[in-house]
């Protein structure tokens, strides 16, 4: 029998069932690949799961698992089978996508998906996947659940608004419009209390909340929702690919004599582009580092609003910095940085003057 190198199943995960596809690796860099029928996505389906992995698998090569991140629906099977001791790997979509494209396959469906899935898990070198920490689970739930509740209240505000300018007013319909506006207040507040609560008890979260609530016009609900969205930067290896995660990576479209024009992909995390709209124009007024960088860039862009932008990603880069660091902000770094390479410069250039004896 010909020796497999490498061996790889991928899951095409949906919110009843899993699409399995198993693929090994020759020596001869030949794929080959065995299917299962689709199992539930529930613990009946995880065991069958299992069964068919103890017959199929071959033992004198690792395992790896590749699946998509799809909202909740594949946090059961990965924490299960991450469990048994398996090595799972849950990738971004839009590395998935990307992935997708280049292969030569016009139809789309969860069987070819997960063949993709396994393909890519035996051509590529990933990183594997760790569960992250219940308390980080828990804030990340809390800033999803506030989000919605802001969004909610200003639907409710500007309803409130069309009735009391409304000729027609309808006195009890306001008094209603309140009393839910008064609900979603004080269950905005609740929320934000059970934050505090959970990142008090842990004191490495809360030490580390310290060090991006350092940052002056980033407040504690900021750097809470970066962290909850993020799971504590647990899959971030560099700022590049946290500013693709964030959906804060510029793209350009040039073709001949066409030429387009830069913008953000937003193809992220929209809820960390939203935590830092309102601290980034905060940080514009009181921040001295992001003020000037503000400034600078102001005159040169066509919409105030970009050069905006430009201040959330570079804040989003600080604070994964100071989290990754554990360092306090420091307003004078980009001085004393300057200074450093202004006198590296001119000793060079001593050097390079000095005759030779």
């Amino acid at each position: 029998m010909e020796k497999r190198l490498k061996q790889s199943l991928g899951i095409d995960v949906s919110k009843l069932n899993l699409s399995l596809s198993l693929g090994f690796l020759s020596e001869r860099l030949v794929k080959e690949f065995k299917s299962h029928p689709d199992v539930s996505n529930d613990v009946s389906g995880y065991k069958e799961l299992l069964k068919w992995l103890g017959k199929s698998v071959d033992s004198t090569v690792e395992l790896l698992v590749v699946m998509e991140a799809t909202g909740v629906y594949h946090q059961g099977i990965a924490y299960y089978l991450h469990k048994q001791g398996y090595a799972v790997s849950v990738m971004q979509s839009g590395r998935v996508k990307r992935y997708a494209q280049s292969l030569d396959q016009r139809s789309k469906t969860d069987a070819l998906d997960s063949r993709m899935l396994s393909m890519l898990g035996l051509e590529r070198s990933i990183r594997l996947w760790r569960p992250p920490s219940k308390e980080l689970q828990q804030l990340k739930a809390l800033s999803r659940e506030r989000s919605s509740l802001l969004k909610d209240r200003t639907i409710e505000n500007n309803r409130q608004g069309a009735i009391e300018s409304s000729v027609y007013s309808n006195s009890k319909a306001l008094k209603r419009h309140k009393n839910r506006l008064k609900l979603f207040n004080s269950q905005i507040e609740l929320i934000e209390q059970e934050m505090q609560e959970l990142t008090s008890k842990n004191e490495v979260l809360k030490r580390k909340i310290g060090f991006m609530t350092s940052i002056p016009g980033i407040s504690y609900i900021s750097a809470a929702t970066v962290i909850g969205e993020t799971l504590g930067f647990e899959s971030i290896v560099n700022a590049k690919q946290l500013t693709s995660y964030a959906g804060y990576d510029v793209v350009l479209r040039e073709s001949g004599n066409f030429k387009g024009k830069t913008r953000i992909s937003k193809k992220g995390n929209s809820h960390i582009r939203a935590a830092l709209h309102m601290p980034s124009m905060t940080c514009v007024r009181c921040n001295p580092t992001l003020k000037q960088f503000y400034n600078r860039l102001k005159p040169k862009k066509a919409k105030p609003l970009v050069a905006l932008i430009a201040v959330q990603r570079k804040l989003l880069i600080l604070m994964y910095t100071l989290w990754k660091n554990e360092e306090v902000y420091d307003a004078d770094f980009e001085t004393k940085k300057q200074q450093k390479h202004k006198a590296l410069a001119a000793r060079d250039n001593k050097l390079i003057t000095q005759p030779v004896s």
